[in-house]
C-alpha cells in the first residue's frame, strides 16, 4: 500500500513537470482560433480545450472497460457514476490522468483514466500519462462523479466545466453539457464518433434524429 501510494506521488510530480500544455501566457486568441463544429439547430458540437477538441462527452452508471484495476488505486467516490470525454488532441499536445477536473452541479472530479482510441482504462502507471498521441486518433477520459449529478440533468443534458488542475492559467475553462445515456446503455464507441463531434447533444439527437 505504501509502495503504491509512493508510485502515485511520484507520477503526479513526474506529470507536473511534463510540458503537456503551452505556457500559461498563451493568448486567449489562441484558444479561439480552435476549431469549432456545429450543428443546423445552433448547438456547438465540438468545443475546444486546453490541449485539443471535446468531441463527445457523456455520462453513464454503467462502469467501462478496464484492463487492468488495483485495490490500491479506486475512486474516492463510492459506487460512482462515470463521465467519459472523447478528444481529439492538437499538435504537440500529451495528456495524463492527472491534467483535468470537472465540475459538475454536485462537486468537482478528478480525472481517473485516459486511454487511447478503444482500448480499455487500466491502473498500470505506465498507462497514467500518454506522452506520444497518434495524431489521428482520438483519446479518451474518464471522470468518477456522484450519482446525483445525474439527476441534475435537464432535458437529457448535464452543464459541466472542465479545468486545468495543475496549475492556474489565464485560458477560460471549456463549458458544456454532457449527455446522459440511457439506462443500461454503454458509452458511444469511439468510432462512432463523427469528426465534427456529438458534443452538447442529448442520445436522440446524436444518434436518432438524423441531423
Amino acid at each position: 500500500m505504501l509502495r503504491f501510494r509512493s508510485i502515485l506521488f511520484a507520477a503526479v510530480l513526474a506529470a507536473a513537470s511534463v510540458p503537456f500544455f503551452v505556457d500559461a501566457q498563451t493568448s486567449g486568441a489562441e484558444a479561439a482560433a480552435a476549431p469549432v463544429s456545429s450543428t443546423t439547430s445552433g448547438k456547438i458540437t465540438a468545443v475546444p480545450f486546453r490541449a485539443g477538441t471535446i468531441l463527445s462527452a457523456e455520462i453513464s452508471k454503467l462502469k467501462p472497460a478496464f484492463d487492468i484495476e488495483s485495490e490500491f488505486d479506486k475512486p474516492a467516490i463510492e459506487n460512482p457514476a462515470w463521465i467519459e470525454l472523447i478528444v481529439r488532441l492538437d499538435n504537440g499536445r500529451s495528456i495524463s490522468r492527472f491534467d483535468y477536473e470537472i465540475v459538475g452541479k454536485n462537486g468537482t472530479y478528478s480525472c481517473f483514466a485516459v486511454a487511447e482510441g478503444a482500448d480499455g482504462y487500466s491502473s498500470d502507471t505506465e498507462k497514467w500519462i500518454i506522452k506520444k498521441p497518434h495524431p489521428l486518433k482520438y483519446y479518451r477520459l474518464l471522470f468518477p462523479v456522484r450519482q446525483d449529478e445525474i439527476a441534475a440533468a435537464r432535458k437529457e443534458l448535464l452543464p459541466v466545466t472542465l479545468k486545468v488542475k495543475l496549475y492556474d492559467t489565464t485560458l477560460a475553462p471549456a463549458s458544456f453539457q454532457v449527455r446522459v445515456m440511457p439506462e443500461g446503455r454503454n458509452f458511444t464507441r469511439v468510432s462512432s464518433v463523427r469528426p465534427e463531434g456529438i458534443c452538447n447533444m442529448t442520445y436522440h439527437e446524436a444518434f436518432e434524429s438524423g441531423d
